[in-house]
């Protein structure tokens, strides 16, 4: 024989210095509140919630045995340990540090313990044990707690004490477990009593004519056992031949019992030993949040991976399902929180058909306050404020050919046509075709970035960075074609998407990595703590004028902001089919430019 409880947790906040919380096992429980004076509260209590888990998950039998657990977990930062173990009819209760123990029974609610010591005893069906730490002793009054236990199951009592403890002063570390003795159950399963009906029932009639003995052994015996037995439906059979084909059959029912109660039993132990190891998954994520975010998010996400397979597997509204229901939301909603996951759909910032009928964006580029765009289709460009978003067309015309791509520089727009690149000041309109006429070693060039007052080029066919330096002294103020990577530095840039220049060159690629190279060489770049994992046809954004480093998604429909070491820092995720092929950024302004469909979106950056 064997209770079948209800348990039920109640734990209030917690604060570096001061943490409470509940111990649940299949066979064990405890209320454990710990007080520290060096900030590190929660991990010391996370490491007393292991020490006990170990002990407990086959505790002992015996008052001297739980007492001997306390005794060597017990140390000066704990300031209370409670542990509660029920053996059949009996529970054990072992308290050491602050604390107190009541027992409702029928409508009187007494006080068991509150002082350090071991008691045992029996209860019975309907009594209710409250665990309780210092915190929450300290918190909540006796009087409170006997107008809250009046006439209520375990769940609704540990709401209402949730609730009533959180609006309490000083109660940072108060924790309580509720633990109602619901039935007793044999080691079948089936409560007292059940044995003898199925037996009585059998008794008055032909165990072959009663319906639910049919129904049961259906459940348990094999098809052709089954087979068998029917055909002895119409055999006149003799009262000893009964008796021992009912044994047989009442022990193969016991047999198939037992099987299930195992089962369901080894279930149990394993969705709780689930739930303990996510909520200290958790509860080292909150920790490490401030310390070191990418290891608690990396906890975080490790809290939810134990819980995702269960929580599609067990009903919702049982105290399991519920159980588990409350961790998880606690934990996605602390992972969403941790990702600095900001939902936001792009609205348009600027139509260029404002500036010329029919004129759509085909690339954009910004300097300072200034944005250059080109409208390939339309054989313009045109120059917008960045703060008064007053546009003009700053140049444009037969000249242009088939532009691809613009890099604003102060005043200066640079356009690649293919007959070269065409310089535009915004100054006063004026167009110097060809300052970089097109060169015979030009592959295929897909990006253009001005740094410096030097110009790079993205050559996917060729692999490599083509650079021209400022120069004024030459007719056109560039030097002659340089390359940027080192001749043993040989990338496949053939899925490459664009490129961007911080005094480092970052490449993003259709196939969901961003390439680094410094100083012409590849350094390895490997983002790290980004969740869900970065897509396929990644397009990259920065510059010297802005810290960190801007990935668009567009698979994932988000922009995923990373510092420069490749550290994930936040990502702004939008629902809308809007599929944007280049980004820029301007941290100063705290706007994320987006060009789609021909015209240019922004995000706010927070």
């Amino acid at each position: 024989m064997r209770m079948k409880p209800a348990v039920s947790s109640v734990v209030g906040m917690t604060s570096p210095t001061h943490w409470g919380q509940v111990l649940q096992l299949p066979a064990a429980y405890g209320v454990v509140e710990v007080e520290v004076a060096d900030a590190i509260a929660r991990q010391r209590g996370i490491d007393v919630l292991m020490q006990l888990t170990r002990y407990l998950t086959d505790p002992p039998t015996s008052l001297q045995g739980l007492e001997d657990i306390a005794d060597d977990v017990m140390d000066g930062d704990i300031k209370t340990l409670l542990m509660l173990v029920p053996v059949g009819d009996v529970v054990y209760l072992v308290l050491r540090g602050e604390g107190a123990v009541y027992i409702k029974r029928e409508n009187q609610l007494a006080k068991l313990m509150d002082a350090p010591g071991a008691i045992s005893g029996k209860v019975q069906k309907g009594d209710t044990i409250l665990l309780s730490s210092y915190g929450f002793v300290r918190a909540i009054s006796g009087d409170e707690l006997a107008q809250t236990f009046d006439h209520l199951s375990a769940p609704e009592v540990a709401e209402k004490l949730t609730i009533c403890l959180h609006e309490k002063d000083g109660q940072e570390g108060g924790a309580a477990l509720i633990f109602q003795v619901v039935d007793y159950v044999s080691d079948g399963g089936e409560s007292i009593g059940r044995e003898s009906e199925v037996v009585q029932s059998i008794a008055q009639k032909t165990f072959w004519h009663n319906k639910s003995f049919r129904t049961a052994m259906s459940n348990v015996l094999p098809l052709s056992v089954r087979n068998k037995l029917r055909l002895l439906r119409h055999v006149r059979l003799n009262t000893a031949t009964i008796i021992a084909l009912f044994v047989i059959c009442f022990f193969l029912l016991s047999v198939g019992l037992g099987i299930r109660r195992k089962i369901g039993r080894t279930k149990n132990q394993a969705i709780t030993s689930a739930v303990t190891q996510a909520q200290h998954a958790f509860d080292e994520g909150m920790a490490l949040l401030d310390l070191n975010p990418v290891k608690g998010r990396e906890r975080l996400k490790q809290a939810k991976d134990v819980l995702d397979p269960i929580v599609g597997s067990i009903v919702p509204r049982s105290a399991e399902g519920r159980q588990v229901a409350v961790i998880y939301r606690q934990i996605t909603d602390a992972l969403t929180q941790a990702m600095h996951v900001t939902q936001q759909e792009p609205q348009l910032y600027f139509d260029v058909s404002l500036l010329k009928k029919g004129a759509q964006a085909s690339a954009l580029s910004i300097s300072g306050d200034k944005i250059g765009i080109l409208d390939s289709s339309g054989q313009a460009v045109y120059s917008v404020d960045f703060s008064s978003k007053k546009g003009q067309v700053a140049g444009g015309g037969a000249g242009f050919g088939v532009a691809s791509a613009v890099a604003a520089y102060g005043d200066k727009i640079y356009t690649l046509t293919d007959s070269g690149i065409h310089e535009t000041r915004t100054s006063d309109n004026k167009t110097t075709q060809s300052v970089i006429p097109k060169d015979s070693q030009w592959g295929s060039i897909t990006g253009m970035v001005a740094y410096g007052g030097n110009l790079y080029l993205l050559d996917t066919q060729k692999g490599r960075i083509w650079k021209y330096v400022s120069a004024d002294k030459t007719p056109h103020g560039f030097s002659e074609l340089r390359e940027y990577l080192n001749p043993d530095t040989l990338p496949d840039f053939s899925q490459a998407t664009g490129m961007a220049i911080d005094g480092t060159v970052w490449v993003g690629t259709r196939l969901g990595k961003l390439l680094r190279f410094i100083q012409g060489k590849e350094s390895t770049f490997a983002p790290e703590g980004v969740e869900p994992a970065l897509g396929t046809n990644l397009f990259v954004y920065t510059s010297d004028d802005v810290k960190n480093l801007y990935v668009l998604d567009s698979q994932n429909k988000r922009v995923v902001v990373l510092d420069k070491d490749g550290n994930y820092l936040a990502q702004y995720v939008w629902e809308s089919n809007m599929n944007p092929d280049q980004i820029v950024v301007s941290e100063a302004k705290k706007l994320i430019l987006l060009l789609a469909e021909g015209k240019i979106y922004s995000i706010d950056l927070q």
